[in-house]
C-alpha cells in the first residue's frame, strides 16, 4: 500500500502538505484533477476536517484509480484543500459518492456549507498535475463556489487561456 508523506511548511508553523503518489507521473488520456478547498473554517471546523480526511486517506491510499494525491492545511486562515489526480472521472465519481466519503459529504457537510465559509469544487482534464498554488487559482475562478453554505457561482467548464 501506498504511504502519505508529511512535508512541513518552514515558512510556517500551523501549515502542512501531505502528498500521496508521485507528482512527476506520466498521465493517461483522460485524466483529471479535482479540488477541493474550504478556507474561512473556524477550529472546530479544522478539527473535524482533519479528523475526517484520516480516513479519507487511508481509502485513497488504496484506490489504484488515484494517480496522485496532495493535502494542504493551515491553521492561519482557516483553509484546507484537497488535490486529487484520477486516470478514470467515473472511478472517481464512485470513489466520492461511495463509502467514507460519501458519509462526510452527508454528515458533516455543515464543515463546508455554514458559517463564514468559503467553499470551491472544480475537476477537469490534464495533461499534467498542476502545482497546489495553480489548482487553487484555477478551482478559484472556474469551480462551483459556496459562500456561507449558499451557492454564489456554478463550475465553468469553458476552456480557459
Amino acid at each position: 500500500m501506498r504511504k502519505w508523506v508529511k512535508h512541513e511548511d518552514p515558512d510556517n508553523k500551523y501549515g502542512a502538505t501531505f502528498t500521496l503518489g508521485d507528482k512527476h507521473s506520466d498521465l493517461p488520456k483522460g485524466a483529471i484533477v479535482s479540488v477541493t478547498r474550504g478556507e474561512n473554517f473556524n477550529i472546530p471546523r479544522l478539527m473535524i476536517n482533519g479528523i475526517l480526511n484520516q480516513f479519507i486517506m487511508k481509502s485513497l491510499a488504496k484506490n489504484e484509480n488515484l494517480i496522485y494525491a496532495e493535502l494542504t492545511g493551515q491553521l492561519q486562515g482557516g483553509v484546507g484543500q484537497t488535490l486529487t489526480v484520477w486516470r478514470d472521472p467515473k472511478l472517481m465519481n464512485t470513489f466520492r459518492t461511495k463509502g467514507f466519503h460519501q458519509f462526510s459529504r452527508r454528515f458533516f457537510s455543515w464543515v463546508f456549507y455554514s458559517g463564514k465559509v468559503k467553499a470551491y469544487f472544480h475537476t477537469w482534464k490534464v495533461e499534467s498535475i498542476p502545482t497546489s498554488q495553480e489548482a487553487e487559482a484555477y478551482a478559484v475562478k472556474n469551480g462551483r463556489y459556496f459562500e456561507g453554505g449558499k451557492l454564489i457561482r456554478k463550475a465553468n467548464y469553458r476552456k480557459i487561456d
